[in-house]
């Protein structure tokens, strides 16, 4: 075929590339392009505002539990930044879904991918911890009347706070999970 000018990621009708990374790769790709990647990070700079604001404004009035405080602004900060973050590799990911050299592009994503990975691992071991600071002083009589009463006082706003972050963690993701496994499913249907 002459005069028949192909891109370097073209392959013509018939031709079999035989690439099973770049498959998967690009399969990766297009799942990070998806409208829902918009919510979660939506989910993650509102929710992660919330517990920095608060974790700044209180954090060091909960002698019962000290860690609550650095808790909540560890854990905002991280997730504002695990949103950024993922606004960026969903950008890239765009780009590179619309691009005919994808290769530069698909590494760049590919890096962001590994830090959001250990991004969320770090996060999820905080999110740990923060549940067992949080929950641990309500198991010793957490107490927001009596500021006097060191051994037992928590900011009330800050100590709810905490509290309803945690509880809309466990609620959220297990609902974006089950919304990425439908839609998986739907589309494999179809």
């Amino acid at each position: 075929m002459e005069g028949a000018q192909y891109r370097k990621n073209d392959i013509p009708s018939g031709v079999s590339s035989g690439d099973n990374k770049t498959k998967f790769a690009d399969s990766i790709i297009k799942f990070y392009c998806a409208k829902l990647h918009i919510v979660m990070i939506v989910l993650d700079l509102v929710i992660g505002s919330v517990e920095l604001g608060e974790g700044i404004k209180n954090g060091n009035q909960c002698p019962i539990q000290p860690m609550i405080g650095t808790f909540l602004i560890v854990h905002g900060a991280v997730s504002i930044f695990s949103g950024l973050i993922l606004m960026l590799a969903v950008g890239v990911a765009h780009y590179v879904y619309r691009q005919s050299e994808r290769t530069i592009a698909r590494s760049i994503f590919f890096i962001l991918l590994i830090v959001i990975t250990i991004i969320n691992l770090f996060f999820f071991a905080w999110f740990i911890a923060g549940n067992i600071w949080v929950f641990g002083a309500s198991a010793n009589g957490v107490q927001s009347s009596n500021p006097t009463n060191s051994a037992t006082y928590c900011q009330s706003d800050m100590y709810r706070a905490a509290i309803v972050l945690i509880i809309a963690r466990y609620i959220v993701v297990p609902i974006i999970i089950i919304i990425v496994i439908v839609v998986r499913c739907c589309k494999k249907t179809k």
